[in-house]
């Protein structure tokens, strides 16, 4: 319950979200009456703008204000009644509203005389700016604590790891264009923790986590690249014959690395390093949806970024882009809705021996699709024959799956065993790129320091079994 000088100060607080609304219904009343003169002012600011432009924007701009009109009643009336999120939501608003009406002011969109509303606009804001944060206002709303399991370091490493093992131990950018791991970082990151959650909340396993990093692998490539079907970027069409216009073999490797490497090898390695955690929940409701959100925008990203510059003038036809986008949905909902049996067991290899398993069977299976020392097709075969290899590289790969699931059914399978595989995968992951992405002296030394590091990480790790 609130004090009576608590509820005096929320009452300010109310009455200047209120005087702030009032303002901002007035300013857009006060443009809509004279239209006349203010699209005269723009005009004379802006004199080669399209005037039906202006028209548009000047008649759409009191919408938002109208529903923000509305929100301000609801969180005016849960404000009183002491909701800790609506305090929250005027804090937030309170700052967003200042800096925008400052905007609008220092631009000068409007006649001096509109400006004079948006000063005084500027000066309520100002002084709710103050009024909500005062201490008598924040002891009204102390924080409560929430039950809910969460775990911020974890979804942190697991926002670090994606991007790091998918693409910077990789070797794909070279270290003069080291830069552009940024570009690629949001839709990796939020990607992995996006996945990572869905997946667990419905009591998904790592069979689950496969077939929706296969669904991010085609929203990467497929959305966001356009790689799967463009007929030049990375060459990867002449890699095999395309099927239904699909860079087969391109397809084949980048869905199989993205399911791996971009979603289960970096959460399982979180999930080994938070193990008491297990696999609740690292974020709640609303870090999920905004897993969800940057993901999205990473892909756009990527999109106007890389495609524009690396395969200029190619966009994806629309059949290609219902496909993909049926497909990301089809295996969404297989990943959350079908229940996978449980593999027979079978006793797994010491740690040793599966740490190198993986390594070379990540190997093989990269090596066998990807072209080689200036190749057009995996292996230097020619046309057809290029599926060859490409079968080869899938029968290793299913096989290491059906093993792997096995050994981590049977009671033998320790941490150890989890360090190990992902240790071995990694390493053999950034042999490959040693071997088919560096092409400078400078690169070949990363590389190798890389998988040298890797291998010591995963050796003090399986010693200390990732606290």
């Amino acid at each position: 319950m609130m004090t009576p000088q608590q509820r005096r100060a929320v009452r300010v607080v109310v009455a200047l979200l209120v005087a702030g609304l009032a303002l901002g219904l007035a300013f857009a009343a006060l443009t809509l009456l004279f239209r006349g003169d203010v699209l005269a002012y723009q005009e004379s600011r802006h004199p080669h703008a399209d005037r039906a432009e202006l028209v548009r924007t000047l008649w759409t701009r009191p919408i938002p204000i109208l529903v923000v009109a509305g929100l301000y009643v609801w969180v005016a009336r849960q404000l009183l009644a002491g909701a800790r999120r609506a305090y929250r939501r005027v804090r937030i608003v309170s700052v967003l509203g200042f800096v925008a009406v400052g905007w609008l002011l220092v631009s000068a969109e409007y006649p001096a005389w509109l400006r004079v509303v948006q000063g005084v606009q500027l000066a309520v804001l100002a002084a709710l700016i103050a009024a909500v944060n005062r201490p008598v206002v924040r002891a009204a709303f102390p924080p409560v604590p929430d039950p809910r399991p969460r775990n911020r370091r974890a979804a942190l490493l697991l926002a670090v790891l994606a991007p790091v093992a998918a693409e910077v131990t990789l070797g794909t950018v070279p270290l003069r264009l080291a830069w552009a791991w940024l570009v690629f970082a949001p839709v990796y990151s939020a990607g992995a923790l996006f996945v990572r959650e869905v997946v667990r909340r419905t009591g998904g396993g790592y069979p689950h986590l496969l077939l929706m990093g296969v669904a991010y692998g085609l929203l990467e490539e497929g959305l966001a690249l356009q790689s799967l079907t463009s007929p030049h970027l990375y060459h990867a069409a002449d890699w095999a014959p395309q099927l239904f216009g699909v860079n087969t073999a391109y397809a084949e490797l980048n869905l199989v690395y993205h399911a791996v490497f971009s979603i289960v090898v970096p959460v399982a390695l979180t999930e080994l390093c938070f193990a008491r955690h297990g696999t609740a929940p690292y974020l709640r409701r609303g870090g999920v949806i905004a897993a969800g959100v940057v993901t999205l925008l990473g892909a756009a990203l990527l999109r106007v970024a890389v495609p524009p510059s690396e395969d200029p003038g190619y966009t994806m036809p629309l059949p290609a882009v219902v496909g993909v986008a049926a497909a990301i949905a089809v295996l969404t909902l297989l990943a959350l809705r079908v229940r996978v049996r449980p593999a027979r067991p079978a006793t797994p290899p010491r740690p040793a021996v599966l740490g190198a398993l993986t390594a070379v069977t990540t190997l093989v299976f990269l090596g066998a699709i990807w072209p080689f020392a200036g190749a057009r097709q995996p292996l230097f075969t020619h046309g057809a024959w290029a599926l060859l290899p490409m079968a080869g590289a899938a029968a290793v790969a299913a096989a290491m799956f059906v093993a792997l699931r096995r050994w981590s059914a049977a009671g033998g399978w320790t941490s150890h065993h989890t360090v190990a595989a992902c240790t071995g995968a990694l390493a053999g992951h950034t042999v490959f790129g040693l071997l088919g992405h560096a092409d400078t002296l400078p690169d070949r030394a990363y590389l190798t320091v890389v998988t040298a590091l890797t291998v010591i990480a995963g050796v003090v790790a399986a010693k200390r079994r990732c606290a």
